[in-house]
């Protein structure tokens, strides 16, 4: 089969719109990809690069986009690579995603980001090709029951993502703020990036030096259940925010919460240590992606995880290994409580 590579031109929506609705019917969680008006939008601010795959009977096969972040954060994602079922087997996924990472390559971007799924690892084997490296997972953030796919899930109620980054301008991830338990980690994935960086041996946890406020940012989607929290500067009243947080959005039912942990800021060490009491656990990092290196952590809340479940590809089942004896630890830290109380 021949097919042409190129960027969306007006026209394309509602070929591109037919993909999306072929794998996951009308249950995509980019809910303005059903929209054509949002496609041409998106395009024309320049936030998105939409690109399709186009046979030469002029059908769309497959759609890919670029996203970039900018002013927040200066890493290009690349997602949302969807074929058409009948046109899968031609193994048109590798070259589609080296006419993305070209594109990609001329932009000034600190890093290119993908965040890939796990219940199949065809795009994390095929982006490890193109340079990318595994750092950590994102865990729980799509609630099944409302998402459609032609794959399966095992018994995981919730879907979660791996983090793949490929340096790109960022060559220096400067000094990081690590848990002593989580510093060897986090040296293995700075080295496979091939960054330089530097792994603070002092904690910097002292109370006097914390400011009175913390800054954070969130985002509660309410349709997936899953909170997304952004710590961008540590103070002294985080454990009060967070536990404003929990009770504004409780950890019942299918309801989980991702933190984004500045571990650029030397009270990060403190602050692990707070969401670590409040029952997160560490799921890596996510590194290059702008100004301030940040630190993963994951609240599953009642949320089963079953790990033997995700479908990974061998670097990234090292990680989801290490990633499962946090989980199991934080399991026992909460039996602990449980037992003392």
């Amino acid at each position: 089969m021949t097919v042409t590579l190129r960027q969306y031109r007006p026209g394309d929506e509602e070929g591109m719109i037919a993909c999306v609705r072929d794998e996951y019917g009308d249950t995509y969680f980019k809910r303005g990809f059903y929209e054509p008006a949002y496609i041409k939008q998106e395009s024309d601010n320049g936030h998105i690069i939409f690109m399709v795959a186009q046979t030469k009977a002029g059908e769309i096969a497959g759609m890919l986009i670029l996203k970039n972040f900018r002013p927040k954060e200066n890493m290009c994602e690349i997602a949302s690579q969807i074929f058409r079922k009948k046109y899968r087997g031609y193994g048109l996924a590798m070259p589609f995603f080296e006419y993305a990472m070209e594109i990609l390559l001329k932009g000034s971007y600190s890093a290119a980001y993908c965040l890939p799924v796990l219940f199949h690892d065809v795009t994390q084997r095929l982006l490890y090709r193109l340079g990318l490296r595994a750092t950590g997972f994102i865990m729980n953030v799509f609630n099944m029951e409302n998402v459609t796919h032609s794959y399966h899930n095992g018994k995981n109620t919730k879907h979660s993502q791996g983090i793949q980054i490929r340096a790109v301008d960022k060559q220096d991830a400067g000094t990081v703020y690590i848990p002593y338990e989580h510093q060897a980690f986090a040296a293995k994935v700075y080295n496979s990036l091939g960054v330089k960086y530097c792994i603070a041996q002092e904690s910097g946890d002292s109370l006097s030096e914390l400011p009175p406020q913390s800054i954070i940012s969130f985002l509660q989607n309410e349709i997936q259940e899953s909170l997304e929290i952004n710590m961008h500067m540590v103070g002294k009243d985080l454990a009060d925010r967070l536990k404003g947080l929990h009770n504004e959005y409780p950890l019942k039912g299918a309801q989980t919460s991702n933190v984004f942990l500045n571990c650029s800021d030397k009270n990060a060490v403190w602050a692990y240590y707070v969401l670590e009491e409040a029952g997160y656990f560490f799921t890596g990092l996510k590194p290059l992606c702008g100004k301030n290196e940040y630190m993963v952590l994951h609240n599953p809340g009642e949320v089963e995880i079953y790990f033997e479940d995700y479908v990974v590809s061998s670097e990234f089942a090292k990680l989801l290994n290490y990633i499962r004896k946090a989980y199991e630890n934080r399991r026992k830290m909460d039996e602990k409580k449980e037992y003392t109380t």
